[in-house]
């Protein structure tokens, strides 16, 4: 009988939390955030907190908008166009470099998601597919077309690492071309205008899907075993806006955690929700949802130790040439993220 008071006991005290949160939301004043993004299913927490409402029970008008690379939402997050934006570490580097700052209040992906893929022709020339030890197929890349979105942007630099890790000089050896956003970048492979590309999910599925683009490396599974357990894409939002809407952040927080926990529990219903922002088949959504799901945070959670290693690899790489401190407070904080 004692236990069973006690546990009625805790029932009524989390039931009384749960009413608490819920009364303080209902209460404070509907707010409306712009966020932007760059279309990859490792939002897919964020894209289905949206469609499924838990923004809006949060008291958060989300407004969306999708940019073709980094750099124009880095853009578009400083010049105050959007409050909040997916940005990459080395980008937060640079702009504190310049006397700006962005804080990330929430981390997306627990490794690089970049997909790689290349027309099946050339794959066949090259003798290569996702099975060939990692070194030869970087060695195959020597030659070809490969398309990134924009200079300076996430897939530019990390095809640079690749390129440079094989020995390959990525201003003499291929050629990068600069072509756009996810929907180029398809029509620029099926074209043969690019021999490959990388980006993450939903796009390098696409092209494999419909016969024209064979996976080569698959960052989101951990082919690449030095881009895991780094910082790739945080959520960021610039200082000044962090300290003066704290709640609105643990807000927004909770509702992308209820998307989060909806994505691992019912795949079909999210992927549902996911075709409001990723105009795709449900099918195909809740078949590659899964496999993405392994790359993603878990609650957002950042540390010291990750953004070290972070700063470090981009360090060692060239991407920064000055590297701030890691501690809590300078470029990330899990203050809004709660217990």
């Amino acid at each position: 009988m004692r236990q069973w008071r006690l546990a009625l006991a805790a029932i009524a005290v989390a039931a009384m939390v749960v009413a608490s949160t819920a009364a303080a939301t209902a209460q404070a004043p509907r707010v409306k955030v712009r966020e932007a993004h760059t279309g990859t299913i490792f939002m897919a927490p964020v894209f289905i907190a949206e469609a499924a409402g838990y923004f809006a029970e949060e008291g958060i008008d989300l407004e969306l908008t999708e940019v073709e690379s980094g750099a124009l939402g880095i853009a578009a997050l400083i010049s105050g166009q959007v409050e909040v934006f997916d940005a990459d570490p080395f980008q937060a580097v640079e702009l504190r470099r310049q006397g700006k700052q962005i804080l990330f209040i929430y981390n997306l992906t627990k490794r690089v998601t970049l997909d790689m893929v290349m027309h099946p022709e050339v794959a066949r020339t090259k003798g290569i597919s996702r099975t060939t030890p990692l070194a030869q197929r970087l060695a195959a890349l020597r030659g070809l077309k490969l398309g990134i979105t924009r200079p300076g942007a996430a897939t530019d630099v990390y095809l640079r690492y690749y390129l440079k890790r094989a020995g390959i000089d990525p201003d003499r050896d291929v050629q990068i071309i600069s072509v756009g956003g996810g929907g180029a970048l398809l029509a620029a492979l099926r074209t043969r205008q690019i021999d490959a590309f990388h980006l993450s999910a939903p796009t390098p599925n696409v092209a494999e899907q419909d016969g024209y683009g064979v996976f080569i490396i698959k960052g989101s599974a951990g082919d690449v075993p030095e881009l895991d357990g780094i910082i790739y894409t945080g959520i960021a939002v610039h200082n000044v806006y962090a300290n003066r809407n704290p709640e609105v952040l643990r807000r927004w927080v909770r509702a992308v955690g209820k998307g989060y926990r909806l994505m691992r529990s019912d795949p079909t219903t999210a992927a549902n929700h996911l075709r409001k922002q990723v105009a795709r088949d449900p099918a195909f959504l809740a078949r590659i949802l899964p496999e993405l799901t392994p790359a993603l945070s878990e609650d957002g959670r950042m540390s010291e130790a990750i953004m070290r290693k972070t700063l470090d690899f981009l360090f060692e790489i060239g991407q920064i040439t000055t590297k701030p401190a890691a501690a809590e407070g300078i470029l990330w904080t899990n203050r809004y993220l709660g217990r």
